[in-house]
């Protein structure tokens, strides 16, 4: 299988059917949907030791061992698991893409941001991502990642140290517990922290 670029917007409409101003339509870009049982957040670079704290601060062996874009979302899934066959992907517009992403039509996120629909698996992901990014480059993250059950949504929005996840506690929970990735509990309603 390959990962298909679908042209079916409103299979996406469900991320934001509640959002609508712009601090609910930001918690869906940090963590998916409204209406997950639990949430946290799986951390690619630890936490700013302050508020808007430059990511050159940190050391290079600190960014040197934090886990790719891939690595990390793949991670995740792997997790989160029995639905992660029959993905959902949103794939922000502004990612320079090599070729560029299709003339498909856009799903808009309350005007903060626009993505091309996708279909596939984990794996059909990656392998399209690998090939999409440029030359010796950044291989993309997908900004969200779902599967058709809606059981359970990856956020990954740009410029993130993280990737949010909404699910339910048992998901979160296994989250928590699993080796190789750094999780923390996190709720919907408060401003994760941030690199500036």
């Amino acid at each position: 299988m390959t990962l298909e670029l679908v042209d079916d917007v409103p299979e996406a409409a469900w991320l934001c059917a509640s959002e609508s101003d712009h601090v609910a339509a930001e918690s869906t870009l940090w963590f998916g949907s409204a209406g997950f049982e639990a949430h946290a957040r799986v951390l690619q670079l630890p936490d700013p030791a302050y508020d808007r704290q430059p990511e050159a601060e940190l050391a290079d062996e600190v960014l040197d061992g934090a886990p790719s874009d891939v690595e990390l979302v793949t991670g995740i899934v792997d997790v989160l698991g029995s639905s992660s066959d029959d993905l959902r992907f949103l794939l922000w517009d502004g990612y320079p893409y090599r070729p560029a992403l299709p003339a498909t039509s856009r799903f808009d996120l309350v005007g903060l941001r626009q993505y091309v629909l996708a279909r596939g698996t984990v794996g059909d992901w990656a392998r399209w991502v690998a090939d999409a990014a440029e030359p010796h480059g950044r291989a993309f993250p997908p900004a969200f990642a779902w599967p058709a059950d809606r059981t359970w949504c990856v956020a990954f929005d740009v410029d993130a140290h993280f990737a949010g996840v909404g699910a339910s506690e048992e998901a979160i929970t296994r989250l928590l517990d699993a080796e190789g990735l750094t999780t923390v509990r996190a709720s919907r309603e408060s401003r994760p922290p941030l690199y500036g």
